[in-house]
């Protein structure tokens, strides 16, 4: 008989293809395969009538259990996790769980009341410096705090995206749990059959076949480090007028009109669909990722880095750009600046780096695919995945 795993998602977002959601149903499906029988505990606090819609999405074979929760903003958040809790202990009851995968720090106290059930916990982040940065009130922080220290003692093994991750966590408490990293994969599928030739029909499309293009992709949140991009560009284009800045992004690009003026019309912003993204980076030469010195940006394991790569770009990034940096050097695609604020120094020898990969062009094209292809699809998650449930 299969062994039951129950796969606890706290903040379940019914109608959204969210990164965490993504990451939860890749986790059920390969579990499915690996042979347990999967139930999915998702706890919702909005998209009621979403809900039949979502049950009829779900890979076959999952059985889903998606029920509404307070969320924790409230001050009744106490009584909202009690309830959770009662309701996974008769599930579990009912179905004769053998191993509970708690999705985020926040789904282990969901266990409290089975203290001899297995519990694997996956952190896709640390969220207390999340909440720090964002302002929420402090009883929301240390319930967050508490949150993570429960899940770190509870946990007979522990998943994290990022080896600094899994470092961070330690204030929260010791543990000899075995911790294995799982990194954030992208959706290979809209990037697979992508070539140099599709990618010169596409500059000659917006007629910039003759320019080497940077580009940004995403939201324009401060932490994400747009001024300083911009800024950056601004000094590239004093190495080489060739330099032209690609925005892609669906935020208001009204902060930032005045800096980018500065780019004398070297560069373009444009609101794309979701499935309209993959084909527009084929058409650019380097990707950014700049982040700050922040435990929210440390942590991270940022899925545009994989994207832009299988696109055949090299990456430019920040040390503290999560695990980007390994990525960088594991596969020679591309720069590791200090900070988001480059030095003389630093401008001059990127401006060199990206000379010598357009030099290249071709065999660059091929070698960031071939690597990020090698290491950041799900599949590559899956073999790890199935070396942590060996002996449980």
């Amino acid at each position: 008989m299969k062994k039951k795993v129950l796969i606890i998602h706290r903040g379940y977002p019914l109608g959204s293809n969210a990164g965490d959601k993504v990451r939860t149903l890749n986790m059920a499906k390969s579990l499915q395969r690996i042979g347990f029988q999967v139930f999915l505990l998702g706890f919702y606090t909005k998209g009621f009538s979403l809900k039949k819609k979502e049950i009829e999405q779900l890979p076959n074979g999952i059985k889903p259990l998606f029920y509404f929760t307070l969320p924790n903003r409230f001050h009744l958040h106490h009584v909202a996790a009690l309830y959770r809790a009662i309701l996974t202990w008769l599930i579990c009851k009912y179905y004769s769980i053998d191993l509970v995968q708690g999705e985020l720090a926040s789904a282990a106290n969901c266990v409290r009341f089975l203290p001899k059930l297995p519990l694997i916990t996956d952190f896709h982040s640390d969220i207390v410096p999340e909440l720090e940065m964002d302002g929420y009130l402090p009883y929301q922080i240390e319930n967050a705090r508490s949150e993570n220290v429960y899940a770190i003692k509870r946990s007979a093994k522990t998943i994290t995206v990022s080896a600094n991750l899994r470092k961070n966590l330690s204030v929260y408490g010791t543990t000899d749990a075995p911790n294995y990293v799982l990194p954030c994969n992208f959706v290979a599928e809209p990037y697979l059959n992508f070539t140099m030739e599709r990618r010169k029909a596409m500059r000659i499309e917006y007629g910039l076949d003759d320019r080497i293009l940077l580009c940004y992709s995403g939201g324009l949140h401060v932490w994400q480090c747009i001024s300083e991009t911009i800024n950056l560009v601004i000094e590239l284009r004093k190495h080489n007028p060739a330099y032209f800045l690609c925005i892609f992004t669906n935020d208001s690009i009204e902060p930032y009109k005045d800096k980018l003026s500065l780019l004398e019309n070297s560069y373009m912003v444009k609101s794309l669909k979701h499935d309209e993204v993959p084909t527009h980076l084929l058409m650019a030469d380097v990707g950014f990722v700049l982040r700050a010195n922040s435990l929210v940006n440390i942590n991270s394991s940022p899925t545009k880095t994989s994207e832009y790569m299988a696109a055949g770009m090299m990456v430019v990034a920040t040390q503290y750009a999560g695990d980007v940096p390994q990525l960088i050097h594991d596969s020679g695609c591309g720069y590791t600046l200090k900070g988001p604020v480059a030095s003389p120094d630093e401008i001059k020898s990127l401006d060199l780096k990206i000379t010598e990969f357009m030099s290249n062009r071709c065999v660059e094209f091929e070698k960031s695919r071939k690597f990020i292809f090698e290491h950041r699809v799900w599949e590559v998650n899956e073999c790890i995945l199935n070396q942590l449930y060996q002996d449980l």
